[in-house]
C-alpha cells in the first residue's frame, strides 16, 4: 500500500497514533475556493445551461441522449438532482439469475465439476454485462453500487465463483444509499468479502490481519488513525468464522472465535465483531465521516478535494448517524457541484466511456458487440468484478496510458462502423437533433457542444465544419443526402477521438 522508496521510518510515523500527527492544511490545488455547499440557484454567472445538464447527467449516470436536453432544461436543477436520487432509491431491485443458489456437484464426479465451472466462468462473464445493461435503466443507483464496488473492494479471481459475485453485487446494491455503519457492519461478514481477505482464515491462536487493515485502512478511516497494535487486537475480535463448501457460503462458529481480553482504541474488553464496529465509529467519529466524505468527493466532483467542503460534508455525515443520503443531496444540490471549474474536470472511467457512447447515440447493443463487452472493458482497464487491487482502481489519470487510448480509438471505430452499424446507431437522426442540421456550420459545432464536456480550442473548432463536409463545398451540404450518413459519422468518429472527448 506504499510507494516503494518510503523508508521504514516514515511508514511508522503514517500509523502513529492521531495526536502525534501534524495538523491538518488545505489542499492548495483544490479548485470551486468561491462556492458552498448551499444550493445552487441558477444566475448570471452560473447559468443553467446545456453545459450543465450535461454535468448532471455524466456524473450522476452516464451521459444522456439529445432528445431528453430540452425536458431536462427545463427542470428545476436541484429538483432533478432529487428526482434522479429518489429514481435511485425507488427502483425495483433485478431479478434474481436462476443459478443464484446453484453449487458445484461435488459428488457427481469429476466431468460434471468441470463443467460446472465451465459455466460459472460464462455465468459471471454474462453478469457482467447485465450489469452494464442495469446501469442504464437505473444510472444513479448503479453509479452508486459501482462506487462501492471500488471501495468495498473483491476479487472474483479469488473467490472464482458466480452466485457469490451475485451475492456481493447485492449487498453494495442494497446498502448503497443507506447507512454507511450498516453497510460496514454487513459486509464484513458478507461471502465474497470473507472469501477475499481470508477472514475465513482468521482464527483463535492463528489470527489473519488481513481484514482487520483493510477495515482501517480502506474501508472506514484511512492510514494514521490506528497503530499496528490495534490491527492485531481487532484482527482476534473478528475470528470465527469459516467456509461451507457443499453450501459455498460463511458461518460463524464459536470454536473458531477468540473470546479473549482485546484492547484497541483505548476501550478494553471481550469484544466480538459485532461490538469491534460499534468501537470503530464510536472512537473514530470524525476520521471515518472525513474519510468517506473525501472519497464521495472525488467521485462525484473532482479529485483533488476542497477541504472546507470535506469539514461541512464530514459534520453532517455525523450529524445524520452516518446515513449516505443526505450528504449525497446535500452534495450534488450544491453550487460547489455545478461550479464552473469542475465542468470537464474529470476523466472517463472505461465504464463511463463505454456507456456514454452507447446512450449519447441511442445504440442499440446486441450480438457479438454486446458480447465483447467485458473484454473491452478488461482491455480498458476496468474489468467489472475485478479491481486491480485491495484498493481499487486508482482512477483519475491512470485511466488514460499509451496503451489504454488507442484501445479506446478503437472501440470508438467497432462501436460506429461495426457490421455496417447493425446497432441502431442513426447518424442522421442524431443530426437533427441539433439546433439546425441543414447548417454544417452549426451541426458541427452543436455536435462538438453536445458530445464534448469542456470549449474545444479555436483552432480545433474551426476544423470541425470541413471535417463534416469531408471535401464537398458547403453550398452542396444537404442533410437529406445519402452522402450525408457517412459525413455526420465521420464527424462523430473525430470527436470521439479527441482528448477532450475523455473528459466529463
Amino acid at each position: 500500500m506504499f510507494e516503494n522508496d518510503l523508508s521504514h521510518e516514515k511508514v511508522k510515523q503514517i500509523h502513529q497514533p492521531r495526536e502525534k500527527r501534524k495538523a491538518f492544511s488545505p489542499n492548495k490545488r483544490a479548485k470551486g475556493l468561491s462556492t458552498s455547499l448551499a444550493a445552487y440557484v441558477p444566475s448570471e454567472d452560473m447559468p443553467w445551461n446545456k453545459k450543465r445538464v450535461f454535468h448532471v447527467m455524466r456524473r450522476m449516470g452516464f451521459g444522456t441522449h439529445f432528445s431528453e436536453i430540452n425536458s431536462l432544461l427545463d427542470e428545476n436543477p436541484t429538483a432533478m438532482v432529487d428526482r434522479l436520487i429518489d429514481d435511485a432509491l425507488n427502483a425495483p431491485m433485478p431479478d434474481a439469475p436462476e443459478w443464484k443458489d446453484e453449487v458445484p456437484p461435488w459428488d457427481m464426479g469429476d466431468e460434471a465439476i468441470l463443467q460446472y465451472f465451465e459455466d460459472n466462468y460464462f455465468r459471471y462473464i454474462e453478469y457482467q454485462t447485465e450489469w452494464t445493461d442495469l446501469m442504464k435503466a437505473h444510472p444513479f443507483r448503479e453509479k452508486m453500487v459501482l462506487f462501492w464496488h471500488n471501495h468495498f473492494v473483491t476479487e472474483i479471481g479469488k473467490y472464482e465463483h458466480a452466485p457469490m459475485a451475485y451475492r456481493y453485487v447485492t449487498a453494495l446494491r442494497s446498502h448503497a444509499l443507506g447507512n454507511f455503519k450498516t453497510f460496514v457492519h454487513y459486509i464484513g461478514e458478507e461471502d465474497a468479502m470473507l472469501f477475499y481477505l481470508d477472514g475465513i482464515e482468521n482464527r483463535v491462536g492463528n489470527p489473519n490481519e488481513n481484514y482487520a487493515r483493510e477495515l482501517l485502512e480502506l474501508f472506514t478511516m484511512g492510514i494514521g488513525n490506528y497503530t499496528e497494535e490495534d490491527v492485531r487486537e481487532i484482527a482476534r475480535a473478528l475470528t470465527g468464522y469459516w467456509f461451507n463448501w457443499n453450501q459455498l457460503t460463511a458461518h460463524f462458529n464459536t470454536d473458531l472465535y477468540d473470546g479473549g481480553t482485546k484492547e484497541f482504541f483505548g476501550r478494553k474488553g471481550r469484544f466480538d465483531y459485532s461490538r469491534t464496529i460499534d468501537i470503530i465509529f464510536e472512537e473514530r467519529t470524525e476520521e471515518i465521516a472525513r474519510f468517506i466524505c473525501t472519497k464521495l468527493y472525488k467521485y462525484f466532483v473532482y479529485e483533488t478535494p476542497n477541504d472546507a467542503i470535506i469539514e461541512e460534508l464530514a459534520q453532517l455525515f455525523i450529524n445524520e448517524g452516518f446515513e449516505l443520503e443526505p450528504v449525497i443531496r446535500t452534495l450534488l444540490k450544491s453550487e460547489h457541484f455545478f461550479d464552473a471549474d469542475f465542468l470537464g474536470a474529470m476523466i472517463k472511467s472505461p465504464v463511463e466511456y463505454m456507456l456514454g457512447m452507447q446512450i449519447e447515440t441511442g445504440e442499440d447493443v446486441a450480438g457479438d458487440l454486446k458480447g465483447w463487452q467485458p473484454y473491452q472493458l478488461f482491455e480498458l482497464g476496468q474489468f467489472l468484478l475485478s479491481p486491480v487491487n485491495v484498493a481499487g482502481w486508482p482512477g483519475y489519470r491512470s485511466w488514460i496510458s499509451t496503451t489504454t487510448l488507442p484501445k479506446r480509438w478503437n472501440f470508438t471505430l467497432a462501436n460506429l462502423y461495426h457490421n455496417d452499424n447493425v446497432y441502431g446507431i442513426d447518424p442522421i437522426a442524431i443530426a437533427k437533433g441539433m439546433s439546425n442540421a441543414g447548417d454544417p456550420y452549426q451541426l458541427a459545432y452543436d455536435l462538438a457542444e453536445y458530445m464534448i464536456a469542456v470549449d474545444l480550442p479555436e483552432t480545433e473548432r474551426n476544423q470541425l465544419p470541413d471535417i463534416l463536409l469531408a471535401g464537398i463545398p458547403d453550398y452542396e451540404w444537404d442533410i437529406n443526402n445519402s452522402g450525408a450518413y457517412w459525413r455526420v459519422l465521420g464527424l462523430l468518429a473525430h470527436l470521439r477521438q479527441l482528448p477532450e472527448y475523455q473528459l466529463m
